[in-house]
């Protein structure tokens, strides 16, 4: 797809600071606060620096959900300056501007997935590791295309190659956990679980990998370790934490592996309990 650059007469009808809101074209279609974080988003994008651009769009995850889902200005003043920053060349702009075409529901247009591909494509050649990350589940759950869980590895993988994104990691556990593209391994999996979670730090996205671990932890792996209810249980809070602050942030599809970390704490603390109820009993 071909894409141009905002030019200096395009840019002056966006948001900016020499206008007041209440003196712009946009006052009644989006508020306030959601046009000072465009007008700093334009000035960036004029300026050339996208790193600053994409920060400010990400600055309030919610009002960016909440813009973005009406459809209106706001949205479409987004995914022009993302159009720019790929025209321009920048590799994170590449995988913003393919995530709006990119529909997570599978329920996308032939030709909507066609572009996420593309721009996906365009950004991972351009050294983004999310795109590369976002291209792998493209493959993995098939959105617009067969499932391919052999490319989805290699995209994964490549990722993982590429950077420390522990969202590389935790998907290719999953594959490995579920012999997916690849011989089942849940030694190498709980592997690749432990490495995201240390890469994932205080992030609330270690809630993945945390709750891929207690998983394993509440029945154990052969050879590896036996069960640990009482680890399990920490990281199963950790998780819940950490999915809280992810729904918080727009990322709503985190609701069920919320549920299943609030149940997994039920589980655990049985399973504790009767440790140490074994324990007292000499057995």
């Amino acid at each position: 797809m071909e894409l141009k650059k905002i030019d200096a007469q395009e840019f002056a009808t966006l948001p900016n600071f020499d206008v007041e809101y209440e003196d712009s074209a946009y006052a009644g279609e989006m508020s306030e606060k959601a046009y000072n974080v465009l007008a700093s988003a334009c000035d960036n994008a004029h300026s050339g620096y996208f790193e600053e651009m994409l920060q400010d769009l990400y600055l309030d995850q919610a009002l960016l959900a909440r813009e973005m889902d009406a459809k209106g200005a706001f949205a479409r003043i987004v995914k022009r300056l993302y159009e720019h920053g790929v025209a321009s060349g920048d590799a994170g702009c590449c995988c913003n501007l393919a995530n709006l075409y990119h529909n997570t529901s599978g329920r996308g247009s032939a030709e909507d997935y066609t572009h996420a591909v593309e721009l996906y494509e365009l950004g991972s050649d351009r050294g983004d590791t999310q795109s590369m990350i976002n291209l792998g589940y493209i493959y993995y759950y098939g959105r617009g295309c067969e499932r391919d869980y052999t490319r989805a590895y290699e995209c994964f993988a490549r990722a993982a190659l590429t950077d420390t994104n522990p969202e590389a990691y935790w998907k290719l556990g999953d594959l490995y956990a579920s012999g997916k593209g690849v011989r089942k391994s849940d030694r190498i999996a709980w592997q690749l679980y432990s490495k995201a979670y240390e890469l994932a730090g205080e992030s609330p996205l270690a809630a993945r990998a945390a709750h891929h671990m207690a998983d394993y932890l509440m029945r154990g792996i052969d050879g590896v370790m036996g069960p640990d209810p009482e680890r399990a249980l920490g990281l199963y809070v950790q998780a819940e934490v950490g999915y809280y602050h992810l729904i918080d942030a727009g990322l709503t599809y985190y609701q069920r592996q919320l549920d299943q970390s609030i149940e997994g704490q039920r589980l655990a603390r049985e399973a504790l309990q009767k440790r140490h109820l074994d324990i007292r009993a000499g057995e």
